[in-house]
């Protein structure tokens, strides 16, 4: 299972092109910094490069790894590499020995990471499952359980499998046909390899930090195109990613920036909420309706209250409105019907509000989602 688990690695770790070495080492022979080897793993974006899968990135220790990558033999003929080059001017062979040491760094590097993974010592980790932490942290939190090297290498790969949603959440399911429309999602309609901008998804910025926000998000923009679109191809395509939705077992991976806030949230089969809320064209309007109005509302809180300079205020009733969306969410996704507490919270945090700032105040996309 390691071999499975370093194979994944190496896919999402990004290699080093020979035109990447020569650009970097130009800039490095016109800049000559007082440390040349960092300077030049900074021109070619080597720590950016680790960290191409932004979930998996997250999980790695960067000041313990840079230390060891420092120790290595690697580094050292680097720099070595580098002090010859900056004396005389660089030839090919040069370029190819600099890429071969990168090269080298770069799977000494995996290694090491799979040799962390793989500590069954420690127990569950972030990289494992986010939300989890080392037994030497927490010893408290495991009563007992033990975890073989194998289940952590297994555990790991999901995380590399994952597909980001943003910066923050990963989605993931054992179910290959879905992972597998996910990936052709990402990489034929969004140009990548394993993330999904949350822009492109028409999520907001507010929504962002909110996991069930976002999944709702992402599924109501798959319904809205299965609706316009006029390719018979592609709306083949997005009809199977909805159908493998419905029946699949979901893991959702939340990673903001807060780490005490990471978490592994498990969803049940979505084929209630799908058929309810996303395949049926009406009620799907009306959830958008009210995200739309609900972000446009959110907008006008913040320039009023800027306008007042009571910004630092509003923001804290915002995120009070967004955690009761959050809980709207997840009671949606998960049930496939409304949480009218949720609801009700909505609408009072929306008039205290509208009156606050004299805000024009629009409940009926509130009332639409209760009737349905």
């Amino acid at each position: 299972m390691s071999s499975t688990f370093k194979s994944k690695l190496n896919k999402i770790i990004e290699e080093i092109s020979v035109n990447e070495v020569q650009d970097a080492l130009k800039r490095i022979l016109e800049r000559r910094p007082e440390n040349i080897v960092e300077g030049f793993l900074e021109e070619i974006n080597f720590g950016r490069k680790l960290r191409a899968h932004p979930l998996v990135g997250k999980t790695i220790d960067f000041g313990n790894l840079m230390r060891y990558v420092r120790r290595s033999e690697y580094y050292k003929k680097l720099n070595e590499e580098l002090i010859k080059i900056m004396e005389q001017q660089a030839e090919i062979e040069d370029i190819i020995e600099m890429k071969r040491l990168l090269e080298s760094l770069r799977n000494q590097i995996i290694d090491y990471i799979v040799a962390k993974a793989g500590e069954s010592e420690q127990g569950l980790r972030h990289i494992h499952a986010p939300g989890s932490v080392a037994r030497s942290e927490a010893r408290n939190l495991y009563f007992g359980e033990k975890y073989t090297q194998e289940n952590l290498y297994w555990l790991a790969s999901r995380l590399c499998d994952s597909i980001v949603l943003g910066e923050n959440i990963g989605i993931y399911s054992e179910n290959e046909s879905l992972m597998s429309y996910l990936r052709q999602l990402a990489s034929q309609h969004f140009k990548s390899t394993f993330r999904i901008e949350l822009s492109d998804l028409e999520i907001s910025g507010d929504e962002a930090d909110h996991p069930y926000a976002v999944i709702l998000g992402f599924i109501l923009w798959l319904g809205k195109r299965l609706w316009v679109e006029e390719k018979p191809e592609t709306k083949a395509f997005i009809h199977s990613i909805l159908d493998n939705l419905k029946k699949s077992a979901i893991s959702l991976f939340f990673m903001s920036g807060e780490k005490e806030k990471w978490s592994t949230i498990g969803l049940p089969r979505l084929d209630i909420f799908i058929e309810r809320w996303i395949l049926n064209e009406e009620s799907r309007v009306k959830i958008e309706t009210l995200r739309s109005e609900l972000n446009k509302f959110i907008i006008a809180v913040r320039r009023e209250s800027k306008r007042e300079k009571k910004l630092k205020e509003a923001e804290n009733f915002i995120d009070l409105l967004m955690s009761n969306y959050e809980a709207f969410c997840r009671r949606l996704i998960e049930h496939g019907n409304i949480d009218l507490y949720a609801i009700r919270r909505l609408m009072d945090i929306i008039v205290d509000l509208g009156t606050r700032y004299n805000l024009k105040i629009y409940l009926g996309p509130l009332g639409s989602v209760i009737g349905y």
